[in-house]
């Protein structure tokens, strides 16, 4: 791994919350830590690198509701000083869905990746074809790891796997934990919200703190996560520069 390639432009890190929780964000400008029940409630932000991948509602129906809408907030790559950086999402580790991948005694931290913003980059240039196949969730790399690297052919053949399961695109998506509370401003790269908010001062507040605001159609009365796929491509629009701010690929 340390002696893959690094990225010559690491992505921004995304953070998925809904409209509830957004309001305080946007009260205090600031993204506070909360106490992580898989972390032995440890105060901890969760981020992924690059991809919009958290659900961020904790129910799985349908609902009317528009505090329920998922919000993303994307930052600068930046912004956070890791804690801890993952391959997958941790708290799916965790709960064991990924264990017809493992072996039964690996742990979540056997998966680690410490804290250096440099081991993305190396694990998408490893194990992907660029940073647009690991967005996209396709073509893997033709590495092959070692014969006893074993948490290496676990990732592997997670990630390469196309068949029904009980995970869904956080298990090949990098996860970033940070401890300490990030101020928005000139952080901040761009919030995709419902086209709704655009209306009001919201959209004015985040161009003030240096970010884009960016609209989505939200669909009421759906599962919260069914918002997810719009946001994916807004913000693959904004990687690929078609808003203006940044240029990724």
């Amino acid at each position: 791994m340390q002696t893959a390639a690094s990225s010559t432009k690491p992505l921004p890190l995304t953070h998925m919350t809904d409209a509830y929780l957004f309001r305080s964000i946007m009260e205090t400008e600031t993204l506070e830590p909360v106490p992580c029940r898989v972390f032995e409630n440890e105060p901890l932000l969760y981020f992924f690198y690059g991809r919009p991948a958290y659900r961020a509602a904790v129910q799985s129906q349908s609902n009317g509701l528009d505090a329920y809408a998922p919000i993303c907030i994307v930052l600068k790559p930046d912004a956070a000083s890791p804690r801890r950086i993952y391959p997958f999402d941790s708290g799916a580790f965790h709960k064991r869905l990924f264990a017809d991948f493992t072996h039964h005694r690996m742990e979540k931290e056997d998966f680690e990746l410490g804290n250096s913003m440099e081991m993305p980059g190396r694990l998408i240039n490893l194990f992907w074809k660029g940073e647009q196949s690991y967005y996209n969730n396709r073509n893997t790399s033709d590495f092959v790891p070692a014969h006893m690297a074993f948490e290496a052919q676990s990732y592997q053949e997670l990630i390469r796997y196309r068949a029904k399961g009980p995970f869904d695109d956080r298990a090949s998506a990098i996860e970033i934990q940070a401890a300490d509370e990030i101020a928005l401003p000139d952080n901040i790269v761009a919030v995709i919200m419902p086209s709704d908010y655009m209306k009001g001062p919201i959209a004015s507040r985040i161009e003030e703190m240096g970010g884009l605001a960016l609209p989505y159609d939200h669909v009421s009365r759906g599962v919260p996560g069914e918002n997810v796929g719009q946001i994916y491509n807004i913000v693959r629009e904004l990687l690929s520069g078609r808003h203006g701010k940044v240029r990724y690929w």
